[in-house]
Protein backbone atom coordinates (compact mmCIF):
# COMPACT_ATOMS: atom_id res chain seq x y z
CA UNK A 1 0.00 0.00 0.00
CA UNK A 2 1.02 3.54 -0.54
CA UNK A 3 1.33 5.91 2.31
CA UNK A 4 -0.85 9.03 2.37
CA UNK A 5 0.60 12.19 0.89
CA UNK A 6 0.77 15.18 3.18
CA UNK A 7 -0.60 18.50 2.03
CA UNK A 8 2.81 20.26 2.20
CA UNK A 9 4.46 17.50 0.15
CA UNK A 10 1.63 17.71 -2.39
CA UNK A 11 2.07 21.49 -2.71
CA UNK A 12 5.86 21.20 -2.97
CA UNK A 13 5.42 19.06 -6.11
CA UNK A 14 2.20 20.52 -7.50
CA UNK A 15 3.03 24.27 -7.40
CA UNK A 16 6.28 24.06 -9.41
CA UNK A 17 4.56 21.74 -11.91
CA UNK A 18 1.69 24.19 -12.26
CA UNK A 19 4.10 27.09 -12.75
CA UNK A 20 5.92 25.24 -15.54
CA UNK A 21 2.76 23.96 -17.22
CA UNK A 22 0.71 27.15 -17.03
CA UNK A 23 0.44 28.97 -20.33
CA UNK A 24 -0.23 32.66 -20.44
CA UNK A 25 -2.24 33.55 -23.53
CA UNK A 26 -0.40 35.86 -25.86
CA UNK A 27 -1.88 39.25 -26.58
CA UNK A 28 -2.89 38.82 -30.20
CA UNK A 29 -4.53 41.38 -32.38
CA UNK A 30 -8.25 40.58 -32.74
CA UNK A 31 -9.28 39.36 -36.18
CA UNK A 32 -11.38 42.45 -36.76
CA UNK A 33 -8.31 44.66 -36.35
CA UNK A 34 -6.02 42.74 -38.69
CA UNK A 35 -5.21 43.88 -42.21
CA UNK A 36 -6.27 47.49 -41.73
CA UNK A 37 -5.92 49.91 -44.62
CA UNK A 38 -5.94 53.61 -43.82
CA UNK A 39 -8.34 55.43 -46.14
CA UNK A 40 -8.30 59.19 -45.55
CA UNK A 41 -7.63 58.67 -41.86
CA UNK A 42 -10.30 55.96 -41.48
CA UNK A 43 -8.95 52.46 -40.78
CA UNK A 44 -10.75 49.93 -43.00
CA UNK A 45 -10.56 46.20 -42.06
CA UNK A 46 -10.13 44.84 -45.59
CA UNK A 47 -10.57 41.09 -44.98
CA UNK A 48 -13.64 41.61 -42.81
CA UNK A 49 -15.19 43.92 -45.43
CA UNK A 50 -14.54 41.35 -48.16
CA UNK A 51 -16.16 38.62 -46.05
CA UNK A 52 -19.18 40.87 -45.49
CA UNK A 53 -19.52 41.50 -49.22
CA UNK A 54 -19.19 37.79 -50.03
CA UNK A 55 -21.77 36.92 -47.36
CA UNK A 56 -24.34 39.33 -48.81
CA UNK A 57 -23.75 38.27 -52.41
CA UNK A 58 -23.77 34.54 -51.57
CA UNK A 59 -27.09 34.78 -49.72
CA UNK A 60 -28.97 36.92 -52.25
CA UNK A 61 -29.96 34.03 -54.60
CA UNK A 62 -31.76 32.34 -51.68
CA UNK A 63 -34.07 35.21 -50.75
CA UNK A 64 -37.81 34.90 -50.11
CA UNK A 65 -40.42 34.75 -52.84
CA UNK A 66 -41.89 38.14 -51.94
CA UNK A 67 -38.65 39.78 -52.96
CA UNK A 68 -38.58 37.92 -56.28
CA UNK A 69 -41.62 39.93 -57.37
CA UNK A 70 -39.64 43.18 -57.19
CA UNK A 71 -37.79 42.69 -60.45
CA UNK A 72 -34.06 43.04 -61.06
CA UNK A 73 -33.61 46.80 -60.60
CA UNK A 74 -35.20 46.81 -57.14
CA UNK A 75 -33.43 43.58 -56.14
CA UNK A 76 -30.12 45.23 -57.06
CA UNK A 77 -31.10 48.27 -55.01
CA UNK A 78 -31.89 46.10 -51.97
CA UNK A 79 -28.57 44.30 -52.43
CA UNK A 80 -26.72 47.61 -52.63
CA UNK A 81 -28.42 48.91 -49.48
CA UNK A 82 -27.52 45.71 -47.59
CA UNK A 83 -23.89 45.90 -48.76
CA UNK A 84 -23.60 49.51 -47.60
CA UNK A 85 -25.24 48.63 -44.28
CA UNK A 86 -22.92 45.67 -43.64
CA UNK A 87 -19.77 47.54 -44.67
CA UNK A 88 -20.58 50.51 -42.44
CA UNK A 89 -21.31 48.17 -39.53
CA UNK A 90 -18.00 46.35 -40.08
CA UNK A 91 -16.01 49.60 -40.25
CA UNK A 92 -17.71 50.96 -37.14
CA UNK A 93 -17.69 47.87 -34.89
CA UNK A 94 -14.81 45.76 -36.24
CA UNK A 95 -16.38 42.35 -35.54
CA UNK A 96 -14.46 39.12 -35.95
CA UNK A 97 -14.34 37.46 -39.34
CA UNK A 98 -16.84 34.68 -38.61
CA UNK A 99 -19.36 36.96 -36.93
CA UNK A 100 -19.21 39.49 -39.79
CA UNK A 101 -19.67 36.73 -42.36
CA UNK A 102 -22.64 35.19 -40.53
CA UNK A 103 -24.36 38.55 -40.04
CA UNK A 104 -23.80 39.38 -43.71
CA UNK A 105 -25.40 36.10 -44.77
CA UNK A 106 -28.35 36.80 -42.48
CA UNK A 107 -28.84 40.26 -43.94
CA UNK A 108 -28.48 38.84 -47.44
CA UNK A 109 -31.36 36.45 -46.73
CA UNK A 110 -33.63 38.88 -44.93
CA UNK A 111 -32.60 42.24 -46.34
CA UNK A 112 -35.89 42.96 -48.05
CA UNK A 113 -37.87 41.96 -44.95
CA UNK A 114 -35.69 44.25 -42.84
CA UNK A 115 -36.19 47.19 -45.22
CA UNK A 116 -39.93 46.49 -45.44
CA UNK A 117 -40.25 46.42 -41.63
CA UNK A 118 -38.21 49.61 -41.31
CA UNK A 119 -40.42 51.32 -43.91
CA UNK A 120 -43.58 50.28 -42.06
CA UNK A 121 -42.21 51.63 -38.78
CA UNK A 122 -41.26 54.95 -40.38
CA UNK A 123 -44.70 55.19 -42.00
CA UNK A 124 -46.43 54.50 -38.67
CA UNK A 125 -44.23 57.06 -36.90
CA UNK A 126 -44.99 59.73 -39.52
CA UNK A 127 -48.71 58.98 -39.32
CA UNK A 128 -48.64 59.28 -35.52
CA UNK A 129 -46.66 62.53 -35.72
CA UNK A 130 -49.04 64.02 -38.30
CA UNK A 131 -52.05 62.77 -36.34
CA UNK A 132 -50.84 64.51 -33.21
CA UNK A 133 -50.06 67.68 -35.17
CA UNK A 134 -53.53 67.83 -36.74
CA UNK A 135 -55.25 67.06 -33.43
CA UNK A 136 -53.37 69.82 -31.63
CA UNK A 137 -54.15 72.36 -34.36
CA UNK A 138 -57.89 71.82 -33.94
CA UNK A 139 -57.81 73.11 -30.39
CA UNK A 140 -59.73 71.88 -27.37
CA UNK A 141 -63.16 72.83 -28.73
CA UNK A 142 -62.65 71.32 -32.19
CA UNK A 143 -62.75 73.09 -35.58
Amino acid sequence: MTEPLSFTKFLSVWLPTLAVAAVVPSAQTPLGDRFLVDLAGLPIPVVTCILGLVGILAARPFTMRAEAELGWPLRLLVTFIMIVLVELWIIENRPGWLFAFVVAIGLGFSGFSLLEMFGQQVKAWVQRALGKATNSSEGPDGP
